[in-house]
């Protein structure tokens, strides 16, 4: 089952790209970019979901929150300035047409802190989503920081853990 935080009624053609959006208030958002497969929304969403086992009978959720708005219908990294609350979110996932149509289903975690000033834009990594509990865990509690693992993601740019 799929809880959305923010579902526009406006199913016109607007997106990101032509009015002025604001980010919706939530923990970890996890927005939805890519609108041309539901089903695969829905199992990306249903696996970044899944306990991760900490052993001894803990599991582990990410606390996510779905954003399934048509009004962030191609939302790229590069779009995401403008949209962004003050203060902005320390990091954000977006779910996008790779996402979507890779059999993986990476999605992509985007550090909007600012942190690094050396660094032009937002820095972002992919994750697997049998990763999600363990990256928004420890980005939510400041147990690790995010280029601890954008540091240990694969050559193509995928964590998929330590």
């Amino acid at each position: 089952m799929i809880v959305t935080a923010m579902c526009s009624g406006d199913t016109g053609p607007t997106s990101a790209r032509e009015e002025n959006v604001i980010l919706p208030d939530g923990e970890s958002l996890f927005i939805r970019t890519y609108f041309a497969d539901d089903a695969a929304w829905a199992e990306t969403v249903d696996a970044a979901l899944q306990p991760w086992d900490l052993g001894d009978g803990i599991l582990a959720y990410a606390g996510i929150t779905p954003v399934d708005d048509r009004r962030f219908e191609a939302l790229t990294v590069e779009k995401l300035e403008s949209m962004l609350p003050a203060p902005p979110p320390y990091y954000l996932f977006l779910v996008d047409k790779r996402t979507v149509t890779d059999p993986e289903h990476p999605i992509l975690v985007v550090d909007t802190s600012r942190g690094n000033t050396d660094v032009v834009g937002f820095p972002s990594f992919r994750v697997v989503p049998s990763e999600m509990p363990a990256v928004e865990n420890n980005l939510s509690l400041s147990n690790m920081d995010f280029e601890d693992f954008s540091t240990s993601a694969d050559a193509d740019g995928v964590f998929r853990g330590f």
